[in-house]
């Protein structure tokens, strides 16, 4: 089996937003995952996979998947952390909180799993857990050297999404003005990313400034990397409504 030339291929498809086909290909690598020596490439091929569910909205899907996948295989910590994503999305967040812990009794340095674990927390209302975890990832990233140019996007989405959680984070500390500066950074490094115009929306509309809110709503809801996941779209949708109808 000619492993990296499965992997270009599915790197291709996802340059292309062609999930679907894309996850073909990454399956093939993980039907050979016995004979793969390197934890870097059944890594990627995890993440990479996950993504193709995630960013299609097939939550169940992901989930069955790495359930079984974890059956077979508990010693990787990544397929712990991919389910915890689909969870999260699913609005299962006590289930997320716990099995991106148990990626990370394995991988404490896991910057994906510290900002997911963070983000869930936050979006719980547990603000100090999570700033610990999303410090803990932002220093990481920090002190991660990129391997290639090929990979400084992938690293500065995720820059923005550990911004986009400290912003969640601070805003639950009732700390407005510094919760607002994350959420720029955040945009600045991923302009097109829903989730952060959703959380400074519900940042403005706690402050009552209904205009700001409802345009954060709707621009959350226009942007698609990622896209709103199908519980956050629903509130986005009844709060520009809510918001329009208000004196």
């Amino acid at each position: 089996m000619n492993l990296h030339g499965l992997l270009q291929e599915a790197h291709a498809h996802l340059q292309l937003e062609e999930y679907d086909k894309a996850r073909a290909p990454l399956l093939q690598v993980l039907l050979a995952r016995e004979s793969i020596r390197e934890p870097e490439t059944i890594d990627y091929a995890l993440m990479s996979l996950g993504s193709t569910w995630l960013l299609t909205e097939q939550y169940t899907d992901a989930i069955a998947f790495f359930s079984e996948y974890l059956s077979r295989h508990p010693e990787d910590s990544a397929a712990y952390r991919e389910r915890a994503s689909a969870l999260w999305y699913a609005g299962r967040f006590e289930d997320a909180i716990g099995d991106y812990s148990h990626a990370l009794e394995s991988k404490p340095t896991d910057i994906l799993a510290l900002s997911g674990r963070g983000q869930v927390l936050a979006e719980s209302g547990e603000c100090g857990r999570a700033m610990v975890d999303l410090d803990l990832a932002l220093s990481n990233l920090k002190n991660t050297s990129i391997p290639n140019d090929g990979w400084a996007e992938w690293y500065k989405q995720i820059e923005a999404f550990v911004h986009n959680g400290r912003g969640l984070a601070l805003a639950g500390f009732g700390e407005k003005g510094p919760a607002l500066d994350e959420f720029e950074v955040s945009i600045n490094l991923s302009p097109e990313n829903a989730w952060v115009f959703h959380n400074r929306a519900q940042v403005y509309d706690l402050a009552g400034d209904r205009r700001k809110a409802s345009t954060d709503y709707q621009m959350a809801l226009a942007m698609k990397k990622p896209a709103l996941s199908p519980i956050r779209a629903k509130h986005a949708r009844a709060r520009v409504r809510e918001l329009s109808n208000q004196p």
